[in-house]
């Protein structure tokens, strides 16, 4: 008890009613987005480019750009040219910083590419500090015409 007694003096001699109203007010208003306002919100950046690579095989380049360590769930999809998703894979992994990375396009959407015309996309959903969601997406590669 002597403990909450000496934290109470503390607080009557550093501060006044009005600024723990203000306080109290504040973090009702943000809750916990305080943090992540404070700290900044995780983002990811991507581009896309689908190319072949000299030994024939089909390679999806893949440029992720984040702000923060970022982690959460990648979802890498196949699309004909009308958006329709031919094909789907999900990743968990997390992101940190500028990061380039050469994928052969079975593993990036875990099947083999279309004959017909279609784009490489990616979709993130990402976990702040605070536990809320954000989704990120759709980046897609150009229109690729198999050969």
């Amino acid at each position: 008890m002597g403990d909450l007694t000496n934290l109470r003096g503390a607080v009557q001699r550093h501060s006044t009613p009005g600024s723990l109203v203000i306080l109290v007010c504040a973090m009702i208003v943000f809750g916990p987005r305080m943090w992540d306002t404070i700290r900044g919100e995780p983002w990811i950046d991507n581009q896309l480019t689908v190319m072949q690579g000299s030994t024939g095989a089909i390679l999806v380049e893949d440029l992720t750009l984040t702000r923060g360590t970022a982690r959460g769930v990648r979802i890498n999809t196949i699309e004909d040219e009308g958006g329709a998703i031919l094909c789907s894979a999900e990743h968990h992994n997390s992101w940190l910083g500028e990061r380039k990375r050469m994928w052969r396009i079975q593993a990036f959407v875990r099947c083999s590419p279309p004959l017909d015309i279609y784009r490489v996309c990616s979709r993130f959903s990402v976990a702040s500090d605070s536990g809320r969601q954000r989704y990120f997406g759709p980046f897609c590669s150009g229109v690729t015409k198999p050969e």
